[in-house]
């Protein structure tokens, strides 16, 4: 049997590098045409992290006034600031919206994700503690900070395992809803 070549060798691994390449994206691809896809409220927050690029470091904002709120799952660090509730739930399309769902002890960890109710917040402003970065080309304009009675939301599909994966964002002010042209 012959040995390949240098260059076979190469090409070889290329082929290989672009096949896996190619498999996670026609994933994400079928993910897209399949799974449901909702709009949910957003909080960006800056994100320590040693690399940055340009993109948006944004809190899914959902409602959990469903969940439960006990001293079991609560903390407090301070008595003068209000404490906040902690709970792992699994994410469901529900009437067109996100909701959280108490997950069980049958739910892989991979299909959940951890709720904060906050203390001074209202309830339907729990955010999900595991980020969604939106990636914004070099040229697009920024949309932070926010003008007084704007709000963010990203449209995200919600796969069957992961967390929910941004495909737009848009603002929302006095009740007008337009989506950004960040690509």
């Amino acid at each position: 049997m012959r040995s390949m070549s240098p260059i076979g060798r190469a090409m070889l691994l290329l082929a290989i590098q672009a096949a896996l390449v190619l498999s996670i994206a026609g994933k994400y691809l079928y993910e897209r045409m399949t799974c449901p896809r909702v709009w949910v409220r957003a909080a960006q927050y800056d994100p320590n992290a040693p690399l940055r690029g340009r993109y948006l470091a944004t809190q899914l904002v959902v409602d959990g006034c469903e969940l439960p709120r006990d001293e079991a799952h609560h903390t407090q660090f301070n008595p003068h600031v209000p404490g906040f509730w902690r709970r792992t739930v699994r994410l469901e399309v529900q009437g067109g919206k996100l909701v959280p769902v108490l997950a069980s002890d049958t739910d892989r960890p991979e299909m959940t994700g951890v709720l904060t109710l906050w203390g001074d917040r209202p309830c339907d402003r729990a955010t999900l503690s595991k980020g969604v970065e939106y990636f914004i080309s070099d040229t697009a304009k920024n949309p932070f900070p926010l003008k007084q009675g704007e709000e963010l939301w990203v449209e995200v599909t919600v796969p069957p395992m992961g967390p929910p994966r941004p495909i737009q964002l848009a603002m929302s002010k006095d009740g007008v809803f337009a989506p950004l042209a960040l690509r």
